[in-house]
């Protein structure tokens, strides 16, 4: 009896924990979408190894704190990374369009993204944000 008791908890729990992760990702608002971006180097994300190449890169935002990035391939979604928003300068240029800017760290083997939705976007303007993942490798 215990055991039925046990069980039926277990699946009612693992049901509650799939649908609040169906609705967290439906949460996610797209920002913007760079197509063919090449990656220069393999990538250390969440102890699984993405290799250099060309990908879709999605900027995401979840709500005014949370910004993440999906790395996809051919429409599959490999990654999700986590990255943090950073306000502007005063004296900083904000770029119309959408950019992407990449840079190394070599010494603490970083790759940085930082994405700036710009002036004309239509949902999200004035966004910047910053993904750093670890490399392997160069």
């Amino acid at each position: 009896m215990i055991l039925k008791r046990g069980a039926s908890a277990c699946s009612l729990i693992c049901v509650f924990l799939l649908f609040s992760a169906g609705r967290l990702a439906a949460q996610m608002n797209p920002i913007y979408r760079f197509k063919k971006v090449t990656i220069p180097v393999d990538l250390r994300i969440n102890d699984a190894v993405l290799l250099k190449g060309v990908y879709d890169l999605e900027f995401l935002r979840a709500n005014p704190l949370s910004y993440y990035l999906r790395i996809m391939k051919k429409g599959k979604i490999l990654k999700l990374v986590q990255g943090r928003e950073f306000l502007y300068d005063r004296d900083s240029a904000i770029p119309r369009k959408p950019t992407l800017n990449m840079s190394k760290n070599k010494a603490e083997k970083l790759l940085t993204l930082i994405f700036e939705s710009g002036t004309d976007t239509k949902i999200y303007e004035r966004v910047r944000a910053s993904y750093a993942m670890a490399y392997e490798g160069d």
